[in-house]
């Protein structure tokens, strides 16, 4: 995991969809706080019987629409903003420039997941996937918050992946100077209830290390965790979910649904904020492994 001081940009994969000014204007309050400069991305596919022409056309129209919203972004914000065209498909295209940037977040909008918008929003966590340890920032057509991005639900369950966002949440503490609404997931089994109490145990003394300001609710038992993260969201009118994903899924549980991607397409188009397990977990020290 690399520190917002080692990175470059505030990555905006724009597809020039209704979603794409909301995209941007996250994008600039991201850059404001992170003081980075924002990096426009759009992502031109070669079909196999387009010619070459039609596709060194498309570039040229992409690249100028790119500039004039780079002009747009500048002349309301006076953040620096660059453009880029780049070939290949949506799926490895955007992680591999937010790897090779390396961005500090890239800022995405997804279209929710009815009807067919299903098929694309499920992009979506795809894209996260193959960004290695580069954050996703996505979001749907919900504004950004007049006060900023105060109330951070964090959701803890009894793996140990959990204990990773814990590093972001102090990296997004400085930044957003946020409250954390921790919501504890609800166990049946004894010994995974016992984990969930040891990662609880753990996530309260980092964060209390820290100085962040936080409370904690608990899940109800016997619903599905997405559901109960989606409702605890909207019960305090968050403005920001941090969630960490799992690891890649079978292609077939894009279209069924996998938890995280019902919370990234949350009804209530609450802002995700989405990290990757990663293999190093020593930025939070040895106790990471107990």
């Amino acid at each position: 995991m690399k520190s917002p001081e080692e990175t470059k940009a505030i990555l905006v994969p724009i597809d020039f969809t209704e979603i794409t000014q909301n995209s941007i204007n996250h994008a600039i309050e991201l850059a404001k706080l992170f003081k980075k400069p924002i990096q426009l991305l759009h992502i031109v596919s070669k079909g196999i019987f387009e010619s070459e022409s039609k596709v060194e056309i498309e570039e040229e129209e992409a690249l100028a629409k790119l500039s004039n919203l780079a002009e747009d972004i500048f002349e309301r914000s006076g953040i620096e903003a660059t453009s880029m065209v780049r070939r290949g498909n949506i799926f490895d295209a955007i992680g591999e420039v937010a790897k090779e940037l390396p961005a500090t977040v890239a800022v995405m909008g997804t279209h929710g997941v009815h009807g067919i918008q299903r098929i694309v929003g499920s992009n979506a966590i795809r894209v996260i996937y193959s960004a290695g340890d580069v954050p996703f920032f996505v979001v749907q057509q919900r504004p950004v918050p007049e006060t900023g991005y105060k109330k951070v639900v964090l959701p803890f369950s009894f793996t140990v992946e959990s204990r990773q966002k814990l590093a972001w949440a102090i990296h997004l503490n400085k930044i957003f100077n946020c409250k954390f609404h921790l919501l504890i997931e609800s166990e049946e089994d004894e010994f995974i209830s016992q984990k969930i109490k040891n990662n609880q145990v753990f996530a309260e003394k980092y964060l209390k290390e820290h100085d962040c300001n936080y409370e904690i609710s608990y899940a109800p038992a016997k619903t599905p965790f997405y559901k109960d993260i989606i409702h605890h969201s909207v019960s305090i009118n968050a403005d920001l979910i941090l969630l960490m994903t799992k690891e890649e899924s079978n292609w077939t549980e894009y279209f069924s649904g996998p938890e995280e991607q019902n919370v990234i397409a949350n009804e209530a188009q609450i802002p995700v904020f989405c990290i990757n397990p990663v293999d190093n977990m020593q930025i939070l020290g040895s106790a990471m492994f107990q």
